[in-house]
């Protein structure tokens, strides 16, 4: 029926917020079930979550896998997360869209002041929160949303500075609104259409990239361990897969330029052609295959 996506600061009052929509929701005796998604349900603990791009990425793949297996026509999903990433609000506007179900997003509009503080009382409480190296980095990486933009739209936004969360709320009696069709005493259904691309091409490809990246850091991590315990030149990633040749010692550095070059030409092959390869076991096939290519082009003839 819909899709809700949480959005603010670290420690500026989501997971209450999503509280009081849900409570709001469940007394409008809607016929559908709501479905609350956050890091929490899926077992995972926000400071490793957050401790470098590679976890977070990961952490982003899970919950959007989580909302595009959750998300129907007979339920409110509500994914209780920062969302801090326009990029990422994009794409899951674009599950919705490929659901054919209403989207909007509900913004905890704090400041970072508040946040800290709010922060600091959690873990005075003995409460889960963030450490500080996390909690300034997540701050300094927001992306705020903007109306203007379609997957920032609607937008409800609360100000934590105002007053506790309650159903009661005026932009969550709003949201409550919206979600039911009932907007100032009006039946209203602003369903999202799906096209043929949300449908197919798009979601292939968000599931296809998010496969290609962590299938080529898992190849990445065996190639780096295999150089630590000196295992040989010949590198096994995986049963029935290439082994990768290691003509001479391959630096981090220059591992991960390889990588990063590879997804990039597969991200680019996708616009005209298939898309990246949606299963981990063709995404190594291919990056090994590619390194096999470009490793040896850099050993230098005897």
């Amino acid at each position: 029926m819909a899709l809700v996506v949480m959005c603010g600061q670290p420690c500026s009052g989501k997971s209450a917020a999503a509280a009081s929509l849900i409570r709001g929701l469940e007394a409008a005796s809607l016929p559908h079930a709501v479905k609350l998604i956050d890091e929490t349900s899926l077992g995972l603990d926000r400071n490793e979550s957050y401790q470098d791009m590679f976890h977070e990425k990961n952490l982003r793949g899970l919950l959007r896998s989580a909302v595009d297996r959750a998300v129907t026509k007979e339920v409110i999903v509500v994914i209780d997360s920062l969302n801090n990433i326009k990029g990422y609000r994009y794409e899951l506007w674009c599950l919705a869209r490929a659901a054919g179900v209403q989207y909007c997003v509900i913004y905890c509009d704090a400041g970072e002041d508040d946040c800290r503080s709010w922060n600091k009382s959690k873990f005075d409480r003995g409460d889960p929160c963030y450490d500080d190296k996390i909690f300034d980095d997540l701050v300094r990486r927001f992306e705020r949303p903007d109306r203007r933009n379609r997957w920032d739209t609607p937008l409800f936004e609360l100000r934590p500075s105002e007053g506790e969360f309650t159903e009661s709320s005026t932009p969550i009696v709003e949201a409550v609104a919206f979600l039911t069709g009932n907007e100032k005493g009006r039946k209203v259904s602003r369903i999202l259409q799906p096209t043929i691309a949300t449908q197919t091409a798009r979601i292939s490809e968000t599931n296809s990239l998010y496969e290609l990246d962590r299938a080529t850091q898992d190849v990445i991590n065996a190639l780096v361990e295999s150089q630590t315990q000196e295992l040989g030149s010949l590198v096994d990633i995986g049963e029935g897969l290439p082994k990768i040749r290691l003509q001479k010692r391959i630096g981090l550095p220059e591992l991960r330029r390889h990588r990063r070059t590879f997804i990039r030409l597969a991200g680019q092959s996708s616009l005209s052609g298939p898309p990246p390869p949606s299963d981990s076991i063709s995404a190594k096939r291919m990056f090994a295959d590619y390194l096999n290519r470009e490793l040896s082009d850099q050993v230098p003839s005897s």
